[in-house]
């Protein structure tokens, strides 16, 4: 779906956010962060300037381990304001596992980028960690929310160190990125104090609870259980491959029907997008892919995907998409729900008829007016 802002619009709303911004200077230090160039090719047209960030980050997977990790820095068009540049932080959905998935080594989508440009125009600069293990050694572990949350804020201190930004940020996620955005929102006050988060947007949300089976993740759309291709196959191999790596012993037979074997084992090297086509070709689905022990893979995994507390002390934006059947509707209501009866101040809207991908940028339409709120907000 076609969504644009009109360029009245977008002035009205920049100078609005502009004077809504107090001036914090970001924190300034020694640091072993290494810049370079990002690749014109993986850029945004609304960048004035886009570089690849490295910089060291703790494993939120082991909790322990010094990693390095990588981001993309775009700064937007025009003089630098007083303080420095106001920050989107922005948490990207699915791309794979493998290194070479990361967003920074690949050209953006065209939803992602008309997304990210409004941002930028209206003058933001957005800091879009990639999550350990994309990008960077090792195996991406998927969907676990610690170690999203602490390779997202520590890029975001690492680039208040090294860029002319403003330690003023807005988490902003869609899908996997909802979920990274949520994690880091509730691990920031204890991980990373220092950093000022003044607002959470999130699309497209995924919500796991101690119990959640694979019907909760796989419910059958429309109530009919697909005789097609499932698009949420590609998250059960990716849940299994992080599973896996934290313990070989795991046998994908145990899992899995045979003809989902092969294109699993693929799945550690595919990105998201022709994994998902393979699936499809193949029509892979719940009913011809998983075998019951797939319960269990899940309720072993669930632990690593549950955020760390649904009680925010900041403002939280959530779109849902009212046809979305990659993250179910249904789990999306359900987080929303949990979210505001946990005591979050939570704005949520509901975009009927608009899938998983075609809720994200309509939202703008409500997501920046929120924001501007926000910042107005004297409390």
């Amino acid at each position: 779906m076609t969504y644009s802002l009109s360029r009245k619009f977008l002035a009205a709303t920049s100078a609005l956010l502009l004077l809504s911004m107090s001036a914090v200077p970001a924190s300034a230090g020694d640091s072993t962060d290494a810049v370079s160039p990002l690749n014109a090719a993986n850029g945004l047209s609304e960048a004035a300037k886009q570089y690849l960030l490295h910089y060291p980050s703790r494993s939120g997977v082991d909790g322990k381990t010094v990693r390095e990790d990588t981001a993309a820095v775009f700064i937007p068009f025009g003089a630098t304001p007083e303080g420095g540049w106001p920050v989107v932080v922005w948490a990207h959905g699915t791309v794979g596992v493998a290194n070479h998935c990361a967003p920074s080594l690949n050209p953006r989508s065209d939803r992602d980028k008309q997304y990210l440009n409004t941002w930028l125009s209206l003058g933001y600069a957005v800091v879009a960690p990639d999550y350990a293990g994309l990008g960077s050694a090792g195996l991406h572990h998927y969907l676990n929310a610690r170690g999203e949350a602490w390779s997202v804020l520590d890029g975001v201190r690492a680039a208040l160190k090294q860029f002319p930004l403003k330690n003023e940020l807005i988490l902003v996620g869609q899908s996997q990125g909802a979920h990274a955005a949520f994690a880091s929102a509730g691990y920031q006050p204890e991980y990373a104090p220092e950093l000022n988060v003044r607002a959470t947007v999130l699309t497209g949300t995924p919500y796991f609870e101690k119990g959640t089976t694979a019907a909760d993740v796989l419910p059958p759309a429309g109530g009919k259980a697909p005789t097609g291709g499932d698009p949420k196959i590609p998250y059960i191999f990716y849940i299994y491959l992080s599973a896996a790596d934290s313990n070989p012993q795991l046998n994908p037979a145990d899992y899995f029907q045979d003809n989902a074997l092969p294109l699993l084992k693929e799945a550690s090297n595919l990105c998201i997008t022709p994994l998902n086509d393979e699936v499809m070709k193949a029509g892979l689905n719940a009913a011809n892919s998983l075998k019951p022990g797939i319960d269990s893979l899940l309720n072993a995994s669930v632990g690593s995907m549950l955020y760390p507390t649904l009680k925010i002390d900041h403002p939280v934006f959530i779109g849902i998409g009212g046809a979305d059947i990659n993250v179910p509707t249904a789990m999306q209501k359900r987080f929303a729900d949990a979210v505001k009866s946990a005591g979050t101040r939570a704005e949520v809207h509901i975009y009927e008829g608009l899938d998983h991908s075609g809720t994200v940028n309509p939202s703008l339409r409500d997501s920046v007016p929120f924001l501007i709120k926000t910042l107005n907000d004297k409390r």
